[in-house]
């Protein structure tokens, strides 16, 4: 039975502030809040990943800039194939505990034990042992986090079919993740401050490593446990789409990627994972290098998160509501793009505070508000579009594919790491960045070289997403025209 045979037909016009509210469409807070924790994980894993992994493999280990990209992209490559696969199996597995649920069980063991492996290799690896090293228990950790991510953002696309209660369930999720990135930014920097060494220590790195994926293990469990209780009422796919083959599955994407609105979205994915997954590897570079802040000051630029994820918690649905999604994504990436490039612009011109500077540090924090405000609106739109699209795909198909539809949000998530980490580790050998620096003595010229890094080289991915948002066309009156004639054929068809 499907989630639109589970509901009153009055239910599916989407909620604009001229349609009636119907309750059966609203979830209690408790689901929402128990689907969000989930997110802690992904923002816990990603935080550490992309502030920390760049920082121990180049500054630590010694290992190239350019190795440890190549590293990413060949668990990125990985990710092409496990993304659209688990997302399939997800949209056809027929269990007792439903479609995604199965795979939040499974994922949590082995992902945390190979996300610790990455900040653990053992001594005397040299160069290759150390890049086969990163490169393995990357693909383990990005495949294991498929398996958890998949299906847990095509959950919470299923919880509700209500335009705007989609908005809410995402921007639960969103504001976990933001706990989850947050107090492992705070937490970690708070712990180099502390151990003797800082980042000079091989050993705080591993201890590190070892609690935030403890810590997202349990998240991911949590999630999965408390909302069970949605089961029942969630799709079951039909009997005819139980079969799986790489065939059907290579249909299917090429159908998902046939529809504009979707295509779109991914493009934008795309080149917003380069930008911003340019300005996060970079981050604990700048911070250390650049702007000199001391270990135990960086941690504090983390309070920014906070209040921009819940400025975006709070706004977002409402934005949806007057502007549209289509409107709000390109206001999000406009933000985001200006506030990854204003503090570095603003020191070549002279016009920001010298390092050391007791206003350089509020000033790091405002604008990382901008930033993290923007992109936080801009995940939480482009989740709750995605689940859109999916009733569009139904509409033009027959079939429900939100796997599917999400294995591409969380595949053009990895591209923010993997793009980032392969741009900015060669960016570093560019300019000349040497392992075992120490802030204040760098040469000039390499200091430069980083800020343009950091600035003016994700400008152009960033301009780049502007466009392809804009060219998303789904909003509230088409939105509730589909969703009248999927009930429409769910009446036909009871």
């Amino acid at each position: 039975m499907s989630v639109i045979e589970d509901l009153p037909s009055s239910a599916e016009a989407a909620p604009d502030r001229d349609a009636p509210r119907n309750d059966a469409d609203l979830l209690p807070t408790r689901t929402k809040a128990a689907f969000g924790v989930g997110g802690l994980a992904e923002g816990a894993l990603g935080i550490a990943f992309s502030t920390f992994a760049l920082l121990f493999y180049r500054n630590q280990l010694d290992l190239s800039g350019t190795l440890v990209g190549v590293a990413m992209t060949i668990a990125l490559l990985v990710d092409a194939v496990s993304d659209p696969l688990v997302g399939s199996l997800s949209d056809r597995v027929r269990t007792r505990f439903g479609r995604r649920h199965p795979f939040l069980f499974i994922a949590p063991i082995p992902l945390a034990a190979s996300f610790t492996a990455i900040f653990m290799p053992p001594e005397g690896l040299g160069t290759t042992g150390l890049f086969l090293w990163l490169t393995g228990f990357a693909i383990l950790t990005r495949t294991f986090m498929t398996f958890y991510q998949v299906p847990h953002l095509a959950l919470g696309a299923e919880l509700s079919p209500n335009y705007l209660e989609r908005t809410r369930v995402m921007s639960h999720n969103a504001i976990y993740q933001l706990i989850g990135g947050a107090s492992t930014f705070f937490l970690g920097w708070t712990w180099f401050g502390a151990v003797d060494g800082g980042t000079a220590s091989r050993s705080a790195f591993g201890l590190m490593g070892a609690c935030v994926a403890v810590v997202a293990a349990a998240a991911i469990v949590i999630s999965a446990l408390f909302t069970r209780d949605r089961i029942p009422k969630l799709h079951v796919p039909p009997i005819s789409d139980h079969g799986f083959s790489i065939r059907a599955l290579t249909v299917e994407i090429v159908e998902c990627l046939k529809n504009r609105n979707y295509a779109a979205l991914l493009l934008g994915l795309v080149f917003l994972g380069a930008a911003a997954g340019l300005h996060e590897n970079l981050f604990s570079f700048m911070s250390l290098f650049f702007w000199e802040l001391p270990e135990e000051s960086i941690r504090w630029i983390a309070a920014a998160s906070p209040p921009s994820y819940i400025l975006a918690f709070i706004a977002t649905a409402k934005l949806h509501d007057r502007l549209d999604k289509r409107e709000t994504m390109i206001g999000a990436m406009v933000v985001v793009a200006i506030a990854s490039a204003l503090p570095v612009v603003c020191r070549f011109l002279g016009l920001f505070p010298e390092n050391g500077s007791e206003s350089l540090l509020p000033l790091l924090l405002l604008n990382q508000f901008g930033f993290t405000c923007g992109i936080a609106v801009l995940t939480i739109t482009v989740m709750s579009a995605l689940a859109d699209i999916a009733d569009q795909h139904e509409l033009t198909t027959g079939r429900r594919q939100e796997g599917v539809f999400y294995s591409a949000r969380t595949f053009f998530g990895k591209v923010t790491t993997a793009a980032g980490s392969l741009l900015s580790g060669l960016g570093l050998d560019l300019i000349g960045f040497s392992a075992h620096s120490v802030p204040g003595e760098v040469a000039p010229e390499v200091i430069t070289g980083l800020g343009v890094l950091d600035s003016i080289v994700p400008a152009v991915p960033a301009t780049l997403a502007v466009f392809c948002y804009a060219a998303y066309r789904i909003d509230k009156r088409t939105h509730r025209e589909i969703r009248e004639e999927l009930a429409k054929r769910a009446e036909a068809k009871a």
